[in-house]
């Protein structure tokens, strides 16, 4: 070999070397940067979180801070304590109210709302890290995230709700872990996560299974396509379309779906995770209660950007067929129940994040890595975190500032004090307004109805009248119903039918009245 040749290899192989030494390091850089992204992306978001959070409490949230006191102090009876109607209770989320309590214990309403916030993070973040294992995509898994945090905004308060939808987002993640890997481990997570939604939330208990069966019907088009397959220009349009999953680890997603039903019997609850939903469906709180109502579209935009751009980017790109399924099914289920919007905004923000990557991939466009670089210098972060900062403590200024954590105009907290003070609680027989029914009971009022509505329906309360029909329709036919219940006292909005017919009736004495609220006694 001439000295010339071996010169060339010489130069050849420094290049080469430098060449990959140059690509070590850039991907040591770009890790190092996704790390950094992810790192100042949690800030980011918890902190516009904290604004989102609101301060006043919900009314649930009232009953759920007794019920648990009343679980440590004397266990799971069954029974309830807090209306005068001596009814069964069948503790739908025993767990979280002991939880809730507990939280309440250490600084009051104060402890519960930082909690919820912290919740509400914990929420969001991990939306943002299930899409990164999903997807592999940092920037559509931040967008998705974002847009998330304010659709879901308006669930974010003191209910165990906010606690089943973090669990939500990490089954999807195992379910597709398993489908990938075939991983024992993910079979023993979602098992645990069915167990911990049925001691948690028992009323979402349903939806666990549901987000099985997208994928279950993936794999059933799939064994479809295959069977029916021509080479032909609709079978290549499909296939460069929609990708759909082929695994044979199909089987232990069923299997795990079939032992998932026997977590129901892991709980105090006796046959309740079996019934409950049912005895829901058949009940006529469903006619009246506002979340189990049809979807109001206008009042969700955030939800309707979800579905929208989802749907615009997988015709400009493409789906993942369980995808399909999966947001065709929420969003029917939204349409006929508002309660599963957030549903809707929770799973359809891991389909958009999917949309979003298959699109940057079709556009053969790099813009990832580049967002991530970019995004990673101090002159972006520094910026970005001081506008987030301003931007929730104007809208924690607006909102939440001088805001109670118990409205005076939605709760009668002085009418509350004037009962404590003159009336012998325990042998009145007091009929509320079913909106502020929890802060009587928190009170040690015992109430005619309250926000636990299932409670006092037929199917529930086993008698052979309705209480919730009763409540409804008070106005009409007070006289006759205060009769049956022998009624004693009458609390109620100073706006409402009922008190347009009480002011009028001289059977009932005004013992106190302010601005939003009256209480009247019925004459010896």
């Amino acid at each position: 070999m001439t000295k010339t040749k071996k010169k060339k290899e010489d130069i050849k192989k420094k290049k080469e070397k430098l060449a990959k030494e140059k690509e070590e390091k850039e991907i040591k850089e770009l890790i190092k940067s996704k790390k950094k992204f992810i790192v100042f992306f949690l800030v980011f978001i918890s902190i516009f979180c904290i604004s989102l959070v609101t301060k006043a409490l919900q009314n649930d949230t009232l009953y759920t801070i007794k019920i648990g006191k009343l679980i440590l102090n004397n266990g799971i009876d069954m029974m309830d304590h807090f209306s005068w109607h001596n009814l069964s209770y069948t503790y739908p989320h025993w767990l979280y109210d002991v939880f809730i309590y507990l939280i309440y214990c250490i600084d009051g309403f104060k402890s519960i709302y930082i909690s919820t916030i912290i919740i509400y993070i914990i929420l969001i973040a991990s939306i943002f890290i299930v899409n990164i294992k999903i997807n592999k995509n940092y920037t559509s898994s931040a967008v998705s995230a974002i847009v998330c945090s304010l659709a879901l905004g308006g669930f974010a308060t003191a209910r165990a709700q906010l606690v089943s939808y973090i669990i939500f987002i990490w089954e999807v993640y195992y379910i597709e872990s398993l489908l990938e890997t075939g991983k024992k481990k993910y079979i023993v997570l979602l098992l645990l996560s069915s167990l911990l939604i049925c001691n948690l939330h028992l009323a979402v208990w349903p939806f666990y299974f549901i987000l099985f069966l997208p994928y279950i019907a993936e794999y059933i088009t799939y064994k479809i396509f295959k069977k029916l397959k021509k080479d032909n220009k609709v079978s290549r349009y499909l296939e460069n379309k929609f990708t759909i999953s082929r695994t044979s680890n199909i089987k232990y997603l069923v299997l795990t779906m079939a032992i998932s039903t026997l977590t129901g019997l892991l709980t105090p609850l006796g046959d309740t995770p079996y019934t409950y939903i049912y005895k829901t469906m058949i009940g006529n709180s469903q006619k009246y209660i506002s979340e189990h109502m049809a979807l109001t579209w206008i009042e969700s935009p955030f939800v309707i950007i979800i579905a929208v751009e989802t749907i615009l980017l997988g015709i400009l790109s493409k789906f993942k067929v369980s995808d399909v399924y999966m947001l065709s099914g929420l969003t029917l289920m939204a349409i006929t129940s508002n309660r599963h919007l957030s549903f809707l905004a929770l799973i359809g923000t891991l389909c958009l994040a999917r949309v979003f990557t298959y699109f940057f991939e079709r556009a053969t466009l790099n813009i990832d890595n580049k967002v991530i670089k970019f995004t990673t210098k101090y002159s972006f972060m520094i910026p970005a975190i001081v506008l987030i900062s301003i931007l929730s403590i104007t809208i924690y200024n607006k909102t939440n500032k001088n805001r109670d954590y118990l409205s005076k105009e939605f709760y009668p907290i002085e009418a509350v004090e004037y009962i404590k003070n003159n009336l012998d609680v325990d042998n009145i027989r007091l009929f509320n307004d079913y909106n502020f029914g929890s802060y009587l009971l928190f009170n040690d009022i015992k109430v005619f109805i309250d926000s636990r509505a299932d409670l006092y329906t037929k199917p529930f309360s086993h008698l052979e009248y309705d209480i919730f029909d009763d409540y409804m329709y008070s106005p009409g036919n007070y006289p006759e119903k205060f009769e049956f219940y022998g009624i004693t006292h009458v609390l109620i909005y100073k706006v409402s039918a009922l008190n347009d017919a009480l002011k009028n009736d001289d059977n009932y004495t005004v013992l106190y009245e302010d601005d939003n609220f009256v209480l009247y006694e019925k004459n010896a």
